[in-house]
């Protein structure tokens, strides 16, 4: 609605000071209206007019008016008040109403009137409303007739403002969006307003087809990886509209699931894998996936850990960890901390083995190995407690000195308890001491010295060694291949020999030293290398360095080619050609030396070198063409054959059936033959090459197609095309028209009629070809064709009516009726057993039926009652028993008896069990007086009785408990089922400290009232 606004004139009177308003009743005013315009406050005018622009309206001197020339109908003046009013005004009444006093005082006021038409037929209409998101602009033009009209849009309950996307434009009229998006669906109104009125257009609603977007999957149970067994469940949801159709691939192929949630059951680690959503809409044209991926684990059932024998310190030792079930890592913890492999232990077997090189004293402590996967961790622990000692035994000296010389050993071992020491070498004992000082050295003197500590209570000793060498400089060393060819994937053997006192000796390919790996071994003093399994990368150059502590010397190299081959042998060439065209083959292979090529047609040489031109070629020059590649230094040979056919065109394609009918649900079978070399067979259905699938098999050689059960979808034209590498042909179509029936059976009549009536039942049967029917009641015919009437009718005519279709290729089918004359039903009444139905108490409710029916149903308030825990059904359904009634079962129940004709239910019985009183229980409600009131459940309604000190005091559920008692009294409510007279008594000690406060704050106040009354009593 419009603002409205008024103008007032404060005109001010010199003569005695007077002020005048005018005031109008309305301001703008609607075409049509009444106006008035008075002034503000009463004056006396004796002589004064109303001018309107520039024409009179009234002139009056005292009482008398006289009209002026502006003067229309409808415009009248109050002498009394000299109020203004004009009746039924028009746009041509707006503009300015001057009131002018010229006696008994000058004075003059004026007023602009604005008369406006009221807003109306506001139409709004739209360029188009199904749109697609994005991609389509719409414009919405609203149309008005009034005056000074404003135009406005909303989308719903938001104005709509122009920017972005959104233009307004003609004042407004024009509403245009651009790239619609789907929060602009509306409802879109135009509102169109003025001074005075307000008018909207109809809603209107765009339709804006929008995604797929923010496709999402989400898995119930929210994971990434799942034990198997677990039922997991994947829903995909997505915005689009219309709602986007859906399915599912798995690894990149459809599972032939098309709705937004898969299930899968009886998980398997097989079940792993990318699973993705596809979302299209139809009428966007687009489309979105989205993929989740899932995994599926065993979980583990059992780990334990196995010690490979008794630790010994200085000894190997392992701790297996075995584990059942899939498992992704094994962690091995020593005291609850990580254990990573270091100098003393090592990892085998995928963590599975923890084995100690040497046992240690740190190696002492709780291990536990922790085997996981992504769903599940187990862990098993074993104590480690090492025997030692001695440990650590050393022995310390040169280990070259010079002829002469005296050399100094010492020994040391940690040991429990402190070890006893002996020196010797060349096993005999030199000294009983941790040290030993030798004689001046000879010669012979070289040699090992040995320290043996021994501990006298583990019984266990220990020796370490210091070798003293006197040597003399190494010299002629040479690498010796003696007479072998290095052959591929044969061994072979270099040998390094060299003068002197050779202490080591280290081979160096290519410059680099060699170490034994990758089929590469050394002697134990590493003077041979042997190559167990020579390859092509065991090709380069070969030395071996020899030396002792004062010198050293290198071989001139030995350069290693390895001879190979014939290897990837290849012959090339057609492998079909015509008769009378001559063929060309050629031969590769790769050898070290180059092989040499023989070729062979059937096993008859044909020719030598690596290619192989053939004569012109006859029937007798198919077969099979080998080439042989020989390696005279390996002596190994190598074939490769290519075969070569000649073939005739396929002519002569049929289609036969032979002596078959086609019947449905029946096997079938279409035999192809041809002339010709036939290599491939092909079925077509109505033009579309046909593949072995619903049903349909195919022989070895495709030559027969089998219908397994044939199906109407099976009708149409078949046909074969037989094909080699050179020709096809295709056979004229064979058409198949399935039999089948008779189908559907269906006789239609009534089922109930009375005597002396007459009854029409009709057959009707799909079948190929057109069945023939033959009617029978009660086994004796009576009747053919595929409508019956029968004769009038006696109750001797109940029974079956049969009609029989018969279609004389594919069999027979039959289809009934049960015609029933019956007697009607007079009373339906529902009887209990007992008048009082107490709770946890038996009831029996009975159907009594006098006439004949077919069967009986119950209701509880209009709904069907069934049979649940508590409550039972006859087998005939006629009595219906509670075993223990609650209150959960009163309500209103019926039967209803039914037969052919009619249902007839009961007049309903109302069941109310009666129980209680129970769960008795007392409110207080503190105030003044203090109120007690009893609760209690029963039915019916319980009777209350309050005893205070063995005294009655009140017969209703609430009392008031008197202010002398408030401090405190015994309370006893006694509740009764005045049915069952069942009686609960429960008891109330009433001690209520805010009561006292109460009563303490009510005398307080009236003392306060009390005191003010003579001050209240002076103000009045």
């Amino acid at each position: 609605m419009g603002h409205q606004f008024f103008f007032f004139l404060t005109l001010i009177c010199i003569p005695g000071l007077c002020a005048v308003t005018l005031v109008p009743s309305q301001n703008p005013v609607a075409v049509g209206s009444n106006v008035t315009i008075r002034l503000s406050d009463p004056i006396n005018i004796n002589v004064g007019s109303w001018v309107f622009r520039t024409g009179t309206l009234f002139i009056w001197v005292l009482q008398e008016i006289y009209p002026g020339s502006s003067h229309q109908a409808g415009i009248d003046l109050n002498i009394t008040t000299y109020q203004l009013t004009l009746s039924s005004v028009t746009l041509n009444s707006s503009g300015v109403y001057v009131l002018e006093a010229l006696s008994p005082s000058k004075t003059k006021a004026e007023i602009t009137l604005d008369v406006q038409e009221p807003v109306s037929k506001v139409t709004a209409d739209v360029s188009k409303t199904n749109l697609v998101e994005f991609n389509d602009t719409v414009m919405f033009t609203c149309n008005a007739s009034g005056t000074s009209l404003r135009f406005s849009w909303q989308n719903g309950s938001a104005a709509v403002t122009a920017g972005g996307r959104v233009q307004l434009s003609n004042n407004g009229q024009n509403l245009i969006i651009s790239g619609v998006t789907r929060y602009d669906e509306g409802p879109f109104k135009c509102i169109v307003v003025n001074d005075i009125s307000m008018g909207e257009s109809i809603q209107m609603n765009l339709t804006i087809s929008y995604g797929p977007s923010n496709l999402r999957i989400t898995a119930s149970p929210d994971n990434m990886t799942f034990a198997s067994g677990l039922p997991i469940s994947l829903s995909c949801s997505v915005e689009s509209k219309p709602t986007a159709s859906l399915y599912w691939m798995y690894n990149g192929k459809p599972l032939n699931v098309f709705s937004s949630s898969y299930n899968l059951t009886d998980t398997t680690e097989n079940g792993t894998g990318l699973y993705t959503c596809v979302a299209q809409n139809e009428i966007t044209l687009r489309s979105a996936e989205v993929s989740k991926t899932i995994r599926i684990v065993d979980p583990i059932s059992a780990v334990a850990v196995n010690p490979s024998g008794s630790p010994i310190e200085h000894m190997p030792f392992n701790l297996s960890c075995n584990v059942v079930g899939p498992v992704d890592s094994i962690q091995w913890m020593k005291n609850d901390m990580d254990l990573y492999a270091d100098n003393t232990i090592t990892f085998f077997n995928g963590n599975s083995t923890l084995s100690f090189k040497n046992l240690a004293l740190s190696h002492d402590g709780l291990y536990q190995c922790v085997a996981s996967n992504a769903v599940s961790n187990i862990r098993q622990a074993y104590n480690l407690m090492v025997n030692y000692g001695p440990i650590n035994t050393t022995a310390s000296g040169p280990n070259v000195a010079k002829v002469g010389s005296n050399v100094t050993f010492s020994c040391s071992s940690v040991s429990r308890p402190q070890s006893q020491y002996s020196w010797y070498f060349s096993d005999s004992k030199v000294a009983d001491e941790p040290v030993y000082v030798t004689a001046a050295l000879r010669q012979n003197n070289s040699g090992q010295y040995t320290c043996m500590a021994f501990n006298n209570i583990t019984g266990i000793s220990s020796n370490a060694s210091v070798q003293l060498t006197v040597l003399a400089p190494v010299t002629n060393v040479m690498v010796n291949m003696e007479d072998q060819q290095p052959i591929f994937n044969q061994s072979f053997t270099l040998t390094c020999t060299a003068s002197g006192d050779v202490e080591h000796i280290q081979w160096m390919k290519n410059g680099m030293f060699l170490s034994p790996e990758n089929g590469i071994t050394l002697s134990n003093d590493n003077s041979i290398l042997t190559f167990q399994n020579l390859s092509l990368n065991d090709d380069g150059h070969y030395q071996c360095e020899a030396s002792n502590a004062v010198s050293n010397s290198t071989s001139n190299a030995y350069d290693l080619m390895v001879n190979y081959g014939p290897w990837n042998q290849k012959v090339e060439g057609p492998l079909i050609a015509g008769i009378g065209s001559s063929v060309t083959f050629n031969c590769t292979a790769v050898s070290r030396p180059q092989s040499q090529y023989i070729w062979y047609h059937n096993s008859s040489k044909v020719g030598d070198g690596p290619v192989y031109v053939t004569t012109v070629l006859s029937l007798n020059d198919s077969g099979q063409y080998t080439c042989m590649a020989f390696n005279n230094i390996t002596g190994s040979s190598s074939n490769a054959s290519v075969q070569l056919t000649l073939k005739y065109p396929v002519s002569d394609v049929i289609v036969n059936a032979g002596s078959q009918h086609p019947i449905f649900n029946q096997s079938f079978t279409l035999t192809c033959t041809a002339s010709g070399d036939v290599e491939h067979i092909q079925w077509m259905k109505n033009g579309m090459f046909l593949s072995p699938e619903n049903g349909i098999t195919l022989s070895n050689d495709n030559s027969t197609l089998t219908f397994q059960n044939l199906s109407l979808n099976d009708d149409g034209h078949y046909q074969c095309e037989a094909s080699n590498a050179v020709s096809n042909s295709t056979s004229n179509a064979y058409d198949l028209m399935v039999n089948y029936g008779p189908w559907n059976q269906k006789v239609e009549g009534p089922l109930i009629a009375g005597i002396g009536s007459n009854v029409t039942f009709n057959c009707t049967a799909v079948s190929r070809p057109q069945s023939q029917y033959i009617w029978y009641h009660n086994s004796s015919k009576v009747g053919d064709g595929p409508v019956y009437v029968t004769s009038a009718l006696s109750l001797n005519d109940s029974g079956q009516y049969t009609c029989m279709a018969f279609n004389n290729i594919t069999g027979s089918s039959n289809a009934s009726v049960q015609l029933t004359v019956i007697e009607p039903i007079t009373s339906v009444v529902v009887t209990p057993d007992r008048l009082i139905p107490l709770a946890s108490q038996s009831l029996q409710l009975k159907c009594d039926v006098i006439g004949h029916y077919n069967k009986i149903q119950w209701l509880r308030g209009n709904q069907n009652f069934q049979q649940s825990d508590g409550v039972t059904f006859s087998g005939d359904n006629t009595t219906v028993t509670f075993k223990y009634l609650k209150t959960a079962d009163d309500g209103q129940y019926k039967c209803i008896a039914t037969n052919s004709l009619k249902e007839h239910v009961s007049e309903p019985y109302g069941l109310v069990v009666i129980f209680g009183p129970q769960s008795v229980q007392i409110i207080v409600r503190p105030g003044i007086p203090t109120k007690l009131t009893c609760q209690a459940l029963s039915q019916p309604p319980a009777e209350y009785h309050w005893i205070e000190n063995n005294t009655v005091v009140g017969n209703q559920s609430t009392i008031e408990v008197p202010i002398k008692y408030i401090l405190g009294s015994n309370y006893t409510c006694v509740a009764k089922n005045p049915l069952t007279n069942v009686t609960v008594y429960t008891s109330q000690v009433v001690n209520d400290p805010n009561a006292a406060v109460s009563v303490h704050a009510s005398v307080l106040l009236t003392a306060l009232i009390a005191l003010l009354l003579p001050v209240l009593e002076q103000c009045l």
